[in-house]
C-alpha cells in the first residue's frame, strides 16, 4: 500500500481502529524511498524530527527522522493504541514496566527495517536509531490526547503531540509533573 492509499484509509475510519487493525496497516505500508524522503524532517535538537502526516478524529499518523544514537525518553501514549514500523535504519528498543519505584527496564530488542512495533494502550517504551538512517512510520487510534514521559525521577505529562521528550524548550506543552521513585 502506496503512501496515498494507506493515508486515504486512513481517512475513512469512521471510529478508532483496533490494535489489530493498525498493525495490518504498517504491515502493508510500502513507501518507495522518494515518498519517504520527501516527508523528512530533521532536528538534531530532539531524538527525532516529527512530521506528522495526518491527523483526524479516528487516526494519527506520523513520520519519525531519527537523529544517531539518541534515545527518546521511555513514554507512553496516553491510553492511545497504536504502531510503529522501521522504514529505513535499525532501532533499539526497551520496554518498561512501570512501579512504585519508577521504571523497570524489561526487554530490549533491535528492531531492523520492515519490522512492527505494537503499541498496546499502556506499554512505556523508549528507542533509538543505532545509526543515521532511522525513519519510522507511527500510526495511532485517534490522536494522541497526552504522553507521560519518564525523565530523571519524575513523570512529565506533555501534550500528545510534543514527541518522546520532556519540552524543557517548549513548557507550553508541559501540563504536569509527578515525582516518581
Amino acid at each position: 500500500m502506496h503512501f496515498n492509499q494507506l493515508l486515504a484509509t486512513c481517512r475513512a475510519f469512521s471510529a478508532d481502529p483496533s490494535l489489530k487493525q493498525v498493525s495490518n496497516l504498517l504491515i502493508q505500508a510500502d513507501m518507495a524511498p522518494d515518498e519517504v524522503d520527501a516527508r523528512r524532517v530533521s532536528d538534531s535538537t530532539k531524538p527525532y524530527g516529527r512530521h506528522v502526516l495526518l491527523e483526524t478524529a479516528h487516526v494519527e499518523a506520523m513520520m519519525a527522522n531519527w537523529t544517531a544514537r539518541t534515545w527518546c525518553s521511555p513514554h507512553d501514549h496516553g491510553g492511545s493504541v497504536g504502531g510503529v514500523r522501521i522504514l529505513r535504519g535499525k532501532a533499539l528498543h526497551r520496554i518498561f514496566k512501570v512501579t512504585d519505584g519508577g521504571l523497570r527496564q524489561v526487554k530490549e530488542e533491535t528492531i531492523e527495517t520492515g519490522g512492527i512495533l505494537r503499541c498496546g494502550s499502556s506499554l512505556v517504551h523508549q528507542m533509538r536509531a543505532l545509526d543515521d538512517t532511522l525513519v519510522t512510520l507511527h500510526l495511532y487510534a485517534g490522536p494522541i490526547p497526552f504522553m507521560n514521559v519518564y525523565e530523571e525521577g519524575s513523570r512529565y505529562v506533555v501534550d500528545g503531540g510534543c514527541g518522546a521528550w520532556v519540552p524543557h524548550d517548549q513548557p507550553d506543552l508541559l501540563r504536569e509533573v509527578h515525582s516518581i521513585g
